[in-house]
């Protein structure tokens, strides 16, 4: 038996980790997938990108599952001054009102809705919410 370490599985094709693992060297693995021996102090997450020559060797975003709410939560995700800047803008600006009927009218509103994050770019674009803040209320 090999020595037992933390691995990255890593996509051939995207250079991307897809799982992390505890197995010995040699653990067999997809047709397009290799495996990556973690250093002690080394730390990835699935999604990220893999540099085999990079400092550090994993780098970018993580995958974040889709993030579910009910139109409450979602809202409430929000600041009340946030909403009430929504509440204003709703009065003179068409899809900001749009967006926000649609939102209090959901079931449930889904993070990677193409609708919602249509939605949140907007709020972003016309400066009711810096993208800072469209990702903290999006990042689950």
């Amino acid at each position: 038996m090999g020595l037992i370490m933390r691995m990255a599985i890593i996509d051939s094709t995207t250079a991307k980790v897809i799982n992390v693992i505890v197995a010995e060297q040699g653990t067999p693995v997809g047709p397009s997938e290799y495996l990556v021996a973690l250093e002690p102090d080394e730390r990835c997450e699935i999604g990220q990108d893999f540099d085999p020559i990079g400092n550090p060797r994993f780098s970018g975003s993580p995958y974040r599952p889709p993030q579910s709410w009910t139109a409450y939560q979602f809202l409430l995700r929000f600041t009340a001054e946030e909403r009430a800047a929504f509440r204003a803008a709703a009065s003179t600006d068409p899809n900001v009102a749009d967006f926000q009927q649609l939102a209090q009218a959901a079931q449930e509103v889904l993070s990677d809705d193409p609708m919602t994050i249509a939605g949140m770019a907007y709020l972003v674009s016309v400066g009711l919410l810096t993208s800072a803040r469209r990702d903290e209320i999006l990042g689950g």
